[in-house]
């Protein structure tokens, strides 16, 4: 697993390039997933087909993933602290924890809002990536505008300056980001945008961790 810490400005995240064997098992809990086919889209802002609940078995992934990361962003934070600490009234017994995992299918012209999650710590990672963003900037609807403004298929943050400004940070998404997992405060927003062209469906899996009493 290889993590590098990430810091647009003010709030930092961290990218994570995962380990076959960590991917195999993501791959292993979807299909178990569907095989269970709970509904999780309800409880979700995205405006896309399927998103399904997956139990981590074992804890494996918390334990094997994001513990060491929540380790490392504490170590490389000036507070060595959680990011919501200092807003959150915590019980003694109070336990950091994986609270829900879930896959998401998108297919195209689907897109998820701006939004922040629960918790402390999100995630997000990408298993399947069906385009590449440089086709996507080809597409005959974005001829005439401006490459910086061409978003068709991305992923973005949302945060705010040293100045108050409010900012972007995102990244133009291809099949060679597979496996690439992002690791931030739950309170940071983000969104995807819509991708086109193809009938082959985006799949991520995202991720909430938070205090809960032992």
């Amino acid at each position: 697993m290889q993590v590098e810490l990430i810091s647009p400005n003010v709030t930092k995240y961290l990218r994570v390039k995962l380990d076959k064997v960590t991917i195999d098992y993501l791959w292993k809990i979807i299909a178990i997933g569907k095989t269970k086919n709970i509904d999780y889209k309800k409880k979700l802002i995205g405006n896309i087909s399927q998103s399904l609940l997956l139990e981590d078995i074992d804890s494996y992934f918390f334990k094997t993933v994001c513990t060491p990361l929540v380790n490392f962003y504490r170590e490389n934070d000036s507070s060595k602290s959680d990011p919501c600490e200092i807003n959150t009234f915590l019980k003694p017994e109070s336990e950091l924890r994986l609270s829900d995992i879930w896959v998401n299918f998108q297919y195209k012209t689907e897109f998820n809002p701006y939004h922040d999650h629960l918790g402390v710590y999100s995630f997000a990672i990408w298993l399947k990536i069906p385009y590449d963003w440089q086709e996507q900037n080809l597409l005959p609807q974005f001829q005439g505008i401006h490459d910086n403004n061409k978003k068709a298929g991305s992923f973005e943050f949302e945060y705010i300056d040293t100045l108050g400004g409010v900012r972007n940070t995102g990244y133009k998404l291809s099949k060679n980001l597979e496996g690439t997992m992002l690791f931030f405060p739950a309170k940071l927003r983000h969104c995807v945008y819509p991708f086109y062209g193809t009938d082959e469906p985006r799949i991520s899996i995202s991720g909430n961790l938070m205090y809960v009493s032992s």
